[in-house]
């Protein structure tokens, strides 16, 4: 059980870490649509999904003894599903109800998030203007392309609406100085960083991820 237990939290600071990566040029993270309230077998079919991306996940963070590697798919209803049931309650303050969807090398997402409650959670969010300019509840739709190889990952913003209205370049770049930056200086646009857990590769394809691993 203790070993299951590491896993997991392994699991969650592997996928907190990725994902941030991830989606962090928008402040936050990065969202398609709101999970719905599934309910009986749907609630079922969704925790079963969950625990499949564990298990694969586990097997990265912790492979076992004389394991060379190997790789490992992760559908978006897999990721859909571990992000509610695991790391839900590890979001950031002020931002809910994440989900993925992935095409060749990119990614979109879309969050409801209260800007109120992340100024909060900011100690410059009083004397930027980004905060002036984003107060109460919003949705946020980001996209993003994404590549990793050789154990190095890169990303970079293509574009964020606020309320379906596009945001130009110069507030996503101050939404990246004022609170992605200051927080993950390592994480700048078009910059190389190294993956975690000796990952090789990770490939966004139409509605999933693959991740090859290992020496």
């Amino acid at each position: 059980m203790r070993q299951g237990s590491g896993a997991s939290q392994m699991g969650r600071r592997t996928v907190l870490s990725l994902l941030g990566l991830l989606l962090l040029g928008v402040g936050a993270w990065w969202f398609l649509r709101a999970p719905s309230q599934a309910s009986g077998p749907a609630s079922a079919v969704n925790r079963t999904a969950s625990q499949a991306f564990a298990k694969k996940l586990a097997a990265i963070a912790l492979p076992p003894a004389g394991s060379t590697g190997g790789q490992a798919e992760f559908t978006e209803s897999e990721v859909d599903a571990f992000l509610r049931h695991e790391i839900s309650r590890h979001y950031p303050q002020g931002v809910r109800q994440i989900q993925f969807r992935f095409q060749e090398n990119r990614l979109s997402a879309r969050a409801l998030v209260d800007f109120d409650d992340m100024q909060a959670d900011s100690a410059k969010a009083g004397k930027s203007l980004v905060w002036a300019l984003l107060q109460g509840e919003h949705w946020v739709q980001v996209s993003g392309t994404f590549t990793a190889e050789n154990g190095l990952g890169r990303y970079d913003v293509l574009g964020i609406r606020i309320d379906e209205q596009e945001i130009p370049r110069v507030l996503i770049d101050l939404l990246l100085d004022h609170y992605v930056l200051p927080k993950y200086p390592g994480a700048a646009p078009k910059t190389d960083f190294h993956l975690p857990f000796n990952i090789r590769s990770i490939e966004l394809m139409p509605g999933k991820v693959f991740v090859r691993y290992g020496a």
